[in-house]
């Protein structure tokens, strides 16, 4: 009995095996890589999609939007840095599956609606339920524009007198109490919430107009193993626009798209990198 129980486990043994090296050998690859293996190929995908379609303006033009032609000025960002931010069209093919559909909400969100319980950016498809925890989850602080690598955002007709009092809630605490709370627009309730949630490690982030929010992928999905750690989104409250980077706010080298190491986000030598974000549009 022992002997063909030992047979039988060889047979599968071996059936398994056989099994597991035709998929491999019908696939050319184990287990699927990644849709962007790196920060580094995501920005090389994100540049390669670029506005206008079949654009033939390189990262050499990167740091100078009046020599730019007339065409590109039209469909970049200008930005106080210098440096120009390209526009990715969220119906392109390179971008990720939790990217498209982060996007999609949020130019899809009407920022200028007032009544209760709007404050949530809407449901669309993707692979995400787009529930109240969603957003808690991945919404996180302001975000400062030290750099000036995004264009400057005008908030002087968001009044922080008219938030309702937030001390002390966590994020989805503050989030649900914002949908509830009536009168006031959604510019003005991220502008609340960017308020209560601007200091971070004991230093307070100015207020620009700016929220980021981290990068939802679904591990299994085999989009970008870098979501989590470097991949942020930053949304303008103010004038519902998207932005993107792929290598946590570094520069890029305008030579091979790899993100640039100087510390606080800064580039050497001067002058041999890009802008760090993209700008996804509809």
């Amino acid at each position: 009995m022992a002997k063909r129980h030992a047979a039988l486990f060889s047979r599968a043994l071996h059936a398994t095996i056989l099994t597991s090296a035709l998929a491999i050998g019908l696939s050319g690859h184990a287990a699927a890589a990644d849709k962007w293996t790196s920060p580094q190929d995501a920005i090389g995908q994100l540049w390669s999609a670029r506005m206008p379609l079949g654009a033939r303006w390189t990262p050499q033009q990167c740091s100078n939007y009046n020599a730019l032609p007339a065409d590109v000025r039209a469909v970049v960002r200008n930005t106080g840095s210098g440096l120009v931010v390209p526009q990715v069209k969220q119906d392109r093919a390179v971008l990720t599956n939790g990217l498209r559909q982060m996007a999609s909400s949020l130019l899809q969100y009407q920022l200028a609606t007032a009544a209760a319980g709007q404050f949530y950016p809407p449901q669309v498809d993707g692979p995400f339920l787009m529930n109240a925890a969603y957003w808690a989850e991945y919404a996180r602080s302001p975000h400062g524009n030290e750099r000036n690598h995004l264009p400057a955002v005008n908030i002087a007709g968001l009044n922080l007198n008219q938030c309702p009092n937030l001390d002390n809630l966590g994020r989805q605490a503050t989030m649900d109490l914002l949908n509830r709370t009536a009168g006031i627009s959604n510019s003005l309730r991220w502008h609340c919430y960017a308020n209560r949630f601007r200091t971070v490690g004991g230093a307070q982030i100015p207020l620009t107009g700016y929220v980021e929010l981290t990068q939802a992928e679904y591990a299994g999905d085999n989009q970008y193993a870098y979501a989590a750690s470097d991949g942020r989104v930053v949304y303008d409250y103010v004038n519902s626009r998207v932005y993107y980077t792929a290598a946590h706010y570094k520069q890029w080298k305008k030579s091979d798209f790899a993100p640039d190491q100087t510390g606080g986000y800064g580039c050497t030598p001067a002058g041999s990198c890009c802008d760090p974000f993209f700008e996804i549009i509809r």
